[in-house]
């Protein structure tokens, strides 16, 4: 096969006089056609009108991600006294004066929390029916695992928001506040005063736990939504530069190069820069949603697909 000027593009020999296989992009562009002008104008020009549809997108998400910049002082007032009403209940039920702003040293402490009253609850019934005791045990075995394996996997991916959301995403809080639920109505007898009120802590701390989760969601996907808008316009004028240069490069036919290799890098770069920004939408996106998804029910009811694969 022979490109315009008679440069054959078949293998050619080494000086060892062995052949060796053709290179790779080469292989990948003959299977495209880039040596045909008017396809790959076609390609970047088709490329560059996808482009102007990311301009509602990055405006539709801009708008998402303002709409709670936005509003009265009153209503502002109202948002920032229910967060600290949520963190004046948590320092009480954590018996602390100030309980920490980052949110991992926040969930930590509540966590350690949850785990230091469990311990306190199996000291409340050490003298209850042996029946009781099997239950509380189970409920507060099962607890503190789950508590150890988020607290490990915080601890071991760092103290960013995702870090946080993602082990918490495996565990179903709603399931914990139903069986202190069911502890309290089956053995209502066989409960101490003790026992009664540091179950109804348990409680509100397991509570706290899924709000705290849902709170840490929405500051993550605000945050997200942020981000992509912003790789999106950053990516976007990349790809529109790349491929508004291979257009032009091809305007006139094959571009008078001796060497083809160049040339196949430099289609192959266009076409990377030029997908960039559907790459990043589906990524967010991609993240976005499972996020989402599995943290969409928050409360007692928890959908069969919001849980994790082995508690299905």
């Amino acid at each position: 096969m022979a490109r315009p000027g008679g440069e054959s593009l078949a293998p050619r020999r080494c000086a060892h006089g062995r052949y060796v296989p053709p290179d790779v992009l080469l292989g990948i562009v003959d299977v495209i056609g880039v040596r045909e002008s008017s396809f790959v104008t076609t390609m970047f020009s088709t490329i560059i009108a996808g482009l102007f549809s990311f301009v509602p997108i990055v405006i539709a998400i801009n708008s998402l991600t303002m709409t709670r910049l936005f509003g009265t002082p009153e209503g502002l007032r109202e948002r920032l006294d229910d967060v600290r009403s949520f963190r004046a209940d948590v320092e009480e039920l954590a018996d602390t004066p100030v309980s920490p702003t980052d949110p991992s040293a926040f969930l930590t402490l509540v966590l350690e929390t949850v785990r230091d009253r469990s311990q306190t609850l199996l000291d409340d019934v050490s003298t209850a029916p042996e029946e009781t005791r099997h239950a509380v045990g189970d409920f507060v075995r099962d607890l503190d695992e789950d508590i150890e394996e988020v607290e490990a996997e915080v601890a071991a991916h760092g103290s960013t928001l995702f870090a946080i959301l993602l082990p918490m995403m495996n565990h179903d809080y709603s399931t914990y506040v139903n069986r202190v639920r069911h502890i309290r109505a089956e053995h209502a007898d066989d409960l101490s005063t003790g026992a009664e009120e540091t179950l109804a802590t348990l409680q509100e701390l397991l509570v706290a736990v899924d709000v705290a989760r849902q709170y840490f969601k929405s500051v993550y996907l605000q945050q997200e939504l942020a981000a992509l808008s912003r790789w999106l316009a950053y990516s976007g004028i990349a790809s529109f530069l790349a491929s508004t240069f291979i257009v032009m490069l091809y305007a006139s036919g094959y571009p008078p190069i001796v060497n083809a290799t160049p040339l196949l890098v430099l289609v192959a770069a266009g076409l990377a820069v030029s997908f960039l920004p559907f790459s990043i939408l589906f990524a967010y996106i991609l993240r976005v949603a499972t996020v989402v998804q599995r943290t969409s029910a928050p409360g007692t009811f928890t959908p069969q697909r919001e849980r994790p694969p082995h508690e299905r």
